[in-house]
């Protein structure tokens, strides 16, 4: 009975260790001209879960106290603060609403609740909440004095829960399906890896001037050509990557060649063709600065492609397919 209980205490606790993936970070910052800026960042660090179960927080919002007390308390009256969501996971919200239903007639479970959105803000995994509050310029000085006077005696707490729903939902694949589709995935792997994406492209790096004093016409002419005979090929792998797209056998993998969603060769392509466009019409230009600024940009996400080839190789292991497939 004694490691039963102890066993039980375990699990209890390994739950609501669960609770630690909830992080926050505060910064306040008193300007010269005596103007008063607090910051507080709410963010959820719990890795995404393949199969289901994901670590969502619920209710996440801030509860402020006076800290003098009741007795205090009766005119107290709270900063106002201004809410931001400078990140929000749709690839995960929206795997709990793909494909069709068939279960009772109400549907699926959605990703959010209207009562679990009512209650606070709904944190997925990645996702982030900023709370700030300010004195500015415009504001009067009795405002801002108000607000330093208040912050010694505020307590500041982030509160949410760790969401039951999501943390215990399974979603399980039916593995006899393999058999019919793992062919085409092979094979949607095999067509990728046809396509040259990055050599054209990487090549600008190679010939792309310093754009200081001592940069000729010649280089920036050269550059340009490289640039232009990049964004041409871009048009071409694009059209190619569509072809591919429209055959796929899997969200998954269509996720990966879409425009709009991150990490993948879709939208790396996409931002590419804009910041070429933006390069050779900064070229065509006589201002060096924003020539250097355009190609440097350009370089930079250039650059980002060995983070989108370890995105297909990530995306090859779900699928159980060797990288040499």
């Amino acid at each position: 009975m004694v490691e039963q209980n102890e066993a039980i205490l375990k699990n209890l606790k390994d739950i609501q260790s669960l609770r630690n993936f909830l992080k926050s970070e505060m910064s306040i910052n008193l300007s010269e001209e005596g103007e008063v800026t607090a910051r507080i960042k709410v963010y959820n660090t719990a890795p995404p879960s393949p199969d289901g179960g994901d670590i969502v927080f619920l209710g996440v919002g801030l509860r402020v106290v006076d800290g003098r007390g009741p007795t205090r308390s009766s005119n107290f009256s709270p900063p106002m603060f201004n809410k931001s969501r400078p990140s929000d996971c749709i690839e995960l919200r929206q795997k709990y609403n793909e494909g069709t239903w068939i279960g009772r007639t109400g549907g699926s479970f959605p990703e959010v609740t209207a009562d679990e959105q009512s209650r606070g803000e709904v944190l997925f995994p990645g996702e982030s909440v900023i709370y700030e509050t300010e004195t500015t310029k415009t504001k009067s000085r009795t405002t801002a004095d108000s607000l330093k006077t208040k912050l010694p005696y505020l307590d500041i707490r982030v509160e949410g829960s760790v969401s039951r729903r999501h943390l215990f939902h399974v979603s399980q694949p039916m593995e006899a399906l393999k058999a019919w589709t793992q062919p085409l995935v092979v094979e949607t792997f095999r067509a990728l890896d046809a396509i040259d994406f990055y050599t054209p492209l990487l090549s600008i790096v190679d010939v792309m001037p310093k754009f200081g004093p001592q940069t000729t016409l010649a280089e920036i002419d050269a550059f340009r050509a490289a640039v232009g005979k990049a964004r041409d090929h871009v048009g071409k792998v694009r059209q190619e990557l569509s072809n591919v797209y429209s055959s796929a056998p899997n969200q998954k993998l269509r996720d990966y060649m879409n425009k709009d969603m991150n990490r993948g060769i879709g939208q790396y392509l996409a931002a590419a063709t804009k910041m070429c466009d933006r390069t050779l019409e900064a070229l065509s230009g006589s201002d060096t600065r924003k020539m250097k600024e355009a190609a440097e940009e350009l370089k930079a996400h250039l650059l980002k492609a060995d983070e989108v080839k370890r995105g297909q190789a990530d995306l090859m292991s779900q699928f159980g397919i060797d990288s040499h497939h």
